[in-house]
C-alpha cells in the first residue's frame, strides 16, 4: 500500500489553469522558451539566441521566486513588474557574450533562492524553510524521473513505428514531442507541485511523512557517515601535503568541493527534529562546519596557487566564490551566536556570490589575463629586423597562455593593447595560427596538470603536401572545411553537399551522408579528436584514410589533409579546423 504522502506526490496532476493563473510569467517564459525550440530552425547556430533561452529559464525562476515572496507577504501578484523583468533578463542574456555575463553562474542563483522565498523578510523559522525547501526539490525530483520516463518511451515509440510499420517519425520527436514534453510540460508539473507558502509543517515534529522519512533515512544512515570518513581521509591528505611540502596540481579542487558542497547539503538534510535528535546526526551536526573549515582553507590555498601561476579565470572565480562560501558559512555556524544561525543565511549566502560572479567573474579574467600578458610579452619576445625572437621561454609559457585566452574570450581589443606595446599589429581575424607564427611561439608549450606528449597546446598537421591515392575510388568531393568547437555550447550545422538526393551533413559534430531518406554513413569528429590528444596517436594515424562505409563493393571514405586543433591549458579539448575529402566508389553523386 502506498503511503498517503507518497501518493499525494505522485498523484499530484498538473491543473494547467491553476498553475498558470499562479506563476503566469513563469509559464510564459517556458512557453516562449518552447516555441523557440520548435519553430526556430537550428537555433543552435545562433549563439545570441542560445543565450537568450538561459536567460529565459533564470527569468522563469526569479518570477516564481517573487510570486513565492509576495504570498509570503499577501501581496498582490504585480505581473506587469514581472513581464518588464522577464523582458529586462532576455535582453541581457542575448548580449551576455559582449556584457561577459556567466550563463550559469545565475541559474544556480535562482535555484538557491527558491526555498528562502517562503520567508522573505520574515523572523527566522527553519522548520518552515525546511519544510518548503524540500517539498519544492521532491516535486522536482518527480518532474526530472517524469521527463527521464516520457523521453524513453518517445524513443521506443519512434522505434517501434519505424522498426514496425517503416514510418519515421525522428522529425517530429525532435522538433515538436520533445520540446512540448521536456521544455513545458515538465516545468509546468514543477510548478503545480510548489505547495503554498503557508501549508502547515506540523508533520515534521511528531508526524513526518513517508518522503521526510525517506529523506532522514539518506541525510542519516548515508550521507553522514559517508562523508565523515571522507572528512579523515581528507584530513589524512592534507597531513601528506604538509609533510611533503608540494601541492599536487588540479587534484584538491577535485577532492574538496564536491566534499564541502556535500557535507553542506547533508547538514541542512538533518534539520527537523525527529531527524536531528538522533546520534549519528547530531554528531554530524555538531562537527561538520568545524572539521569544514580545513576542507575550504586547503581549497583556498590550491586555487591561490593555481590563480599566481596562470590568472584568473571564471572557473577558478567560482572556486573562489565557494571557499568565501565555505570559510563564511563555517566560521559562522561553528562559532557565532545560536540565534543567528538561521539556515536562510546558507542558500541565501551563495546567491548572493554567484550573482556577484555573474557580473564580475568575466570582467576580471579578461583584465588577469591581460596584466600577465602585458607583464610577460615584451621579457617573452624581442623585434629584429622585423621578425619576433623568444628571449625568454618562461616568459613566452605565460604570454601564450594568456593570449589562448583572451583569443578565445574574442577579447580582440585587448589583445591589440597589449600587442601594440611590442608593436606588433594582428591580422584582423585574429587567427592563433598566425599569431604565433607572427610571434614566433608556434614551439612554446603551455604548462598543464597533465603529462602527455600529444596533448600539446597546439596541433597542426597539414597532409596537402603528401600525395593521396585515389587510384580505387571514382569519385572525389570537396574538399571541405569545419570548424569544431568542444567549448560551444550551441554547436555549429551545416551542409557540405546536397544534390540529386544525396547530402552530405554535419550537425552536432557528427558528418551524416545520406542518400534520400537512407542514411549510408557517419562519423563523429568529437571522439575522434579527443583521441588525437592521445599520446599513442601519431602523424600516421592521421594519414590513414578513415572508412565510413564498405560494403557490397561500395565504399565511402573520410581522407583528412588538414587538421589545426588546440587544447586550453588543462589540455581539455577546445577547437579545431579540418579539411577533408570524401572519396566514393560504387556512388553517383
Amino acid at each position: 500500500m502506498i503511503k498517503p504522502s507518497l501518493h499525494r506526490w505522485i498523484g499530484r496532476v498538473p491543473d494547467l489553469s491553476a498553475v498558470i493563473a499562479r506563476f503566469p510569467v513563469a509559464a510564459a517564459c517556458m512557453a516562449i522558451f518552447t516555441a523557440i525550440w520548435i519553430f526556430t530552425d537550428r537555433w543552435s547556430q545562433h549563439e545570441s539566441l542560445g543565450r537568450m533561452l538561459v536567460g529565459l529559464v533564470i527569468a522563469a525562476y526569479l518570477s516564481v521566486i517573487i510570486t513565492l515572496a509576495r504570498e509570503g507577504q499577501k501581496l498582490s501578484k504585480l505581473i506587469f513588474m514581472h513581464i518588464i523583468l522577464a523582458a529586462i533578463i532576455a535582453v541581457l542574456f542575448w548580449f551576455s557574450k559582449e556584457l561577459r555575463l556567466n550563463l550559469a553562474m545565475p541559474v544556480g542563483a535562482v535555484l538557491l533562492l527558491l526555498g528562502n522565498a517562503v520567508l522573505w523578510k520574515k523572523p527566522r523559522d527553519d522548520l518552515h524553510v525546511w519544510n518548503f525547501t524540500h517539498k519544492i526539490w521532491t516535486g522536482a525530483g518527480f518532474a526530472f524521473l517524469g521527463s527521464i520516463i516520457f523521453f524513453l518511451g518517445v524513443m521506443a515509440i519512434q522505434e517501434a513505428l519505424k522498426s514496425l510499420f517503416g514510418l519515421n517519425i525522428r522529425d517530429l520527436t525532435e522538433h515538436l514531442l520533445l520540446p512540448i514534453g521536456l521544455g513545458l510540460l515538465a516545468p509546468l508539473y514543477w510548478l503545480s507541485t510548489v505547495p503554498r507558502v503557508d501549508e502547515p509543517y506540523d508533520e515534521l515534529i511528531d508526524n513526518p511523512g513517508f518522503v521526510s522519512k525517506a529523506v532522514a533515512f539518506l541525510g542519516t544512515w548515508l550521507l553522514s557517515p559517508l562523508t565523515l570518513i571522507y572528512a579523515v581521509i581528507l584530513l589524512a591528505y592534507a597531513v601528506k601535503i604538509l609533510i611533503s611540502g608540494s601541492l599536487p596540481k588540479g587534484e584538491i579542487a577535485q577532492l574538496t568541493t564536491p566534499f564541502l558542497l556535500i557535507g553542506t547539503l547533508t547538514w541542512l538534510v538533518l534539520e527537523p527534529p525527529f531527524i536531528k535528535e538522533k546520534a549519528l546526526a547530531k554528531l554530524f551536526r555538531k562537527v561538520w562546519f568545524p572539521i569544514s573549515i580545513p576542507a575550504a582553507i586547503m581549497l583556498a590555498i590550491a586555487v591561490f596557487v593555481r590563480v599566481g601561476e596562470y590568472g584568473f579565470t571564471p572557473e577558478r572565480v567560482l572556486l573562489m566564490l565557494i571557499v568565501s562560501w565555505s570559510l563564511g558559512l563555517g566560521f559562522w555556524f561553528a562559532f557565532g551566536p545560536k540565534d543567528k544561525r538561521d539556515i536562510r543565511i546558507i542558500p541565501g549566502f551563495g546567491a548572493t556570490l554567484l550573482l556577484i560572479g555573474t557580473l564580475g567573474s568575466g570582467w576580471l579574467s579578461i583584465a588577469s589575463q591581460y596584466s600577465r600578458l602585458d607583464s610577460s610579452l615584451s621579457i617573452a619576445v624581442s623585434k629584429k629586423d622585423g621578425h619576433f625572437e623568444v628571449i625568454d621561454k618562461d616568459a613566452a609559457m605565460i604570454a601564450k597562455g594568456s593570449i589562448n585566452y583572451l583569443n578565445k574570450e574574442k577579447a580582440n581589443g585587448t589583445l591589440r593593447k597589449a600587442f601594440a606595446k611590442i608593436d606588433y599589429i594582428p591580422k584582423d581575424d585574429f587567427k592563433l595560427t598566425d599569431i604565433y607564427e607572427d610571434l614566433n611561439l608556434e614551439g612554446i608549450k603551455v604548462p598543464s596538470r597533465y603529462d602527455r606528449v600529444n596533448a600539446a597546446d597546439i596541433i597542426n598537421f597539414d597532409f596537402r603536401k603528401s600525395p593521396i591515392a585515389i587510384d580505387e575510388y571514382d569519385q572525389i568531393l570537396g574538399p571541405y572545411q569545419y570548424g569544431y568547437s568542444e567549448q560551444n555550447i550551441f554547436k555549429s550545422s551545416q551542409t557540405l553537399y546536397g544534390q540529386n538526393g544525396n547530402k552530405i551533413v554535419i550537425h552536432e559534430n557528427v558528418i551524416k551522408i545520406s542518400k534520400g531518406n537512407a542514411e549510408l554513413a557517419k562519423f563523429d569528429f568529437s571522439t575522434y579528436l579527443k583521441q588525437s590528444n592521445k599520446e599513442n596517436f601519431s602523424v600516421n594515424e592521421f594519414q590513414k584514410p578513415i572508412v565510413l562505409l564498405d560494403r557490397d563493393g561500395r565504399k565511402l571514405v573520410l581522407q583528412l589533409i588538414f587538421m589545426y586543433s588546440s587544447s586550453d591549458e588543462n589540455e581539455e579539448f577546445r577547437h579545431a579546423n579540418l579539411e577533408f575529402y570524401i572519396l566514393s566508389s560504387g556512388f553517383d553523386f
